[in-house]
């Protein structure tokens, strides 16, 4: 019932109905797979810390078996634990409206810092991704595959993890559209089947595409014909990123930075703000501002001159 990406076990079942009955409700609301995955993920690994340091009921939970928690995620980075504060915040908040705890999750976190450096989103200019997808080489094991990859990701913004599960079905050749129902958002989006995504698409299938009955498009070719994995994508893309001498050392380097160029360069080109959100398939506009901030000076000119209806 529940996504389960990345397995972790909950070692102690007093603990069991109440995370059941959590995620139930995340369900509810509607969340994407991917969101209450890492819920789980945190509030199991939370969990486990509280059962570990023989606390077995959130009534005996104190604020120092929270710090102690957070303390031990030291060697992840401050925008993951910021997310996992978040999380705990929330699930506090759901203990306590259920008298399962004597603190809420706003007086546990009144204030979450989060490091605004790391939320500012990679992004790369349009001459940097026209050099990386040109240092393709589509004559060698895997370039006619690599290239395709790199066109959805930069020209369409299509996310790692629709790429991987975009099918032959998906393709629709006669009115050159590529129309998928989001992984991510689980919301239908129609892409327009661009000519050298086409052609591409086309040279990939014929030429290079492992002969399977899978309806998946992308084949591994050691893999026994499975589909490939979200890390093959985001290994592809870096790997062009570094051949293409582009500087990566400050920046993300995998599809989603692609994406997140896709929409800085529509805003510096003065594309509107819900023409910039149908193409990256978002349900909420909110999101897309969000997007936008990856150039804060480009936002202020665009504020400055498109009328606030068409924000």
């Amino acid at each position: 019932m529940h996504a389960k990406t990345t397995k972790i076990l909950l070692r102690y079942e007093t603990y069991s109905d109440i995370l059941e009955d959590y995620l139930n409700l995340e369900e509810f609301r509607k969340l994407s797979p991917l969101t209450i995955s890492s819920k789980r993920i945190t509030i199991i690994s939370f969990m486990n810390h509280l059962g570990d340091s023989n606390v077995r009921n959130f009534q005996n939970c104190n604020q120092s078996n929270v710090t102690g928690y957070l303390s031990s995620l030291s060697k992840l980075s401050s925008s993951t634990i910021s997310g996992r504060t978040f999380i705990l915040r929330h699930f506090f908040n759901f203990l306590h409206t259920r008298n399962l705890t004597l603190f809420s999750g706003n007086e546990l976190f009144p204030v979450i810092f989060t490091n605004k450096r790391e939320r500012i989103l990679s992004f790369y200019s349009i001459e940097e991704i026209r050099r990386t997808i040109s240092s393709v080489d589509r004559g060698t094991s895997y370039g006619k595959r690599d290239f395709v990859v790199l066109l959805l990701a930069a020209e369409l913004g299509i996310r790692s993890s629709d790429i991987i599960r975009l099918k032959m079905s998906d393709i629709h050749w006669e009115r050159n559209t590529i129309e998928v129902v989001q992984y991510k958002t689980k919301t239908f989006n129609q892409l327009p089947l661009l000519e050298n995504i086409k052609y591409a698409l086309i040279d990939y299938i014929k030429n290079e595409r492992p002969k399977t009955n899978s309806d998946y498009i992308f084949i591994g070719i050691k893999n026994g014909g499975k589909p490939l994995t979200n890390s093959c994508i985001h290994h592809v893309v870096s790997k062009y990123f570094i051949k293409a001498n582009i500087d990566i050392s400050e920046r993300k380097h995998g599809p989603h930075a692609m994406r997140h160029s896709l929409a800085s360069n529509m805003l510096h080109n003065n594309t509107p703000m819900h023409v910039i959100k149908e193409a990256l398939g978002h349900s909420n506009i909110n999101t897309t501002r969000m997007y936008l901030n990856i150039d804060i000076d480009a936002l202020r000119q665009f504020a400055l001159e498109v009328p606030c209806e068409t924000i």
